[in-house]
């Protein structure tokens, strides 16, 4: 009777210890990839007019937008009312290589870094990592429309 109370008291103190460690909040360390901190520190503060780019009129339409954000901004067109706009500054090599940024073309679903090859999601707003050496997805940043013919990209 003793060695069953025994086995049940040490089957219930491994359960509770399992519990609570695997319970346990899990935290990641903080992003640590210097395109995405560089792009972080870069205030960004654009007003872009549709009416002067006529590839975002329709859906799946792309700008690139210079002299904004690090290496400049990429605006991708989801829907009529939905817009996304990403730093084009890749996340593998675009601290290390001047010229390695991200390009796409109307139509495109993908963006793909003209150094490394890495290619990211742009047409379902994560700027996720669709093809390495990447592993971080693209900054991607805070975009707002009017409704009518005004963006306004922030960070």
């Amino acid at each position: 009777m003793m060695a069953s109370k025994l086995k049940y008291g040490v089957f219930f103190i491994l359960t509770v210890i399992s519990t609570l460690f695997f319970s346990c909040a899990k935290t990641q360390a903080p992003q640590n990839n210097p395109t995405v901190n560089q792009a972080n520190n870069t205030p960004v503060n654009v007003q872009v007019l549709i009416s002067s780019y006529p590839s975002l009129n329709g859906t799946g339409g792309v700008q690139l937008i210079p002299n904004a954000g690090v290496k400049g901004i990429l605006i991708y067109r989801a829907s009529t009312t939905q817009f996304y706009a990403y730093e084009r500054n890749c996340t593998y090599d675009g601290t290390t290589v001047n010229n390695a940024m991200v390009t796409a073309a109307t139509g495109d679903f993908t963006c793909k870094d003209n150094v490394c090859g890495s290619m990211f999601m742009i047409a379902d707003g994560s700027g996720g990592v669709s093809h390495g050496p990447a592993t971080y997805p693209l900054k991607q940043y805070t975009i707002t429309f009017d409704g009518t013919n005004t963006l306004h990209i922030t960070n």
